[in-house]
């Protein structure tokens, strides 16, 4: 039931675009504490201006049902920030991370909601 859904204008390939989505999964089932089976993870590539400047910059958006709070999110913005930084060489400054706690009837899956 989590997401984390990156947008970036850092061109990858598909090899590459894998083994970030796997890195993204595990960090998230891990600082949520939820299996990472239930872990959705989507990139998209896309155009980004940042303070009206081009340059590499991300939008990561981070979505479960419960699990997130003031402590968890602060350790997955840190984690998410050096894994992009490491990976796709986007400095912490330009990277935009969003937090929704969705409640479960407003989240489907297998045709039905959570609720």
């Amino acid at each position: 039931m989590p997401l984390i859904r990156l947008e970036t204008n850092v061109i990858i390939n598909r090899e590459q675009e894998i083994d970030l989505a796997g890195k993204l999964s595990e960090l998230v089932a891990e600082e949520l504490g939820k299996p990472v089976e239930y872990v959705m993870a989507a990139i998209s590539s896309c155009c980004i201006l940042l303070s009206g400047e081009p340059g590499n910059a991300a939008l990561v958006q981070v979505m479960s049902i419960g699990g997130l709070n003031s402590a968890v999110n602060g350790s997955i913005a840190v984690a998410l920030s050096t894994v992009l930084e490491e990976t796709l060489g986007i400095s912490s400054d330009r990277i935009y991370i969003t937090f929704s706690d969705v409640s479960g009837e407003n989240w489907a899956w297998q045709g039905r909601t959570f609720r």
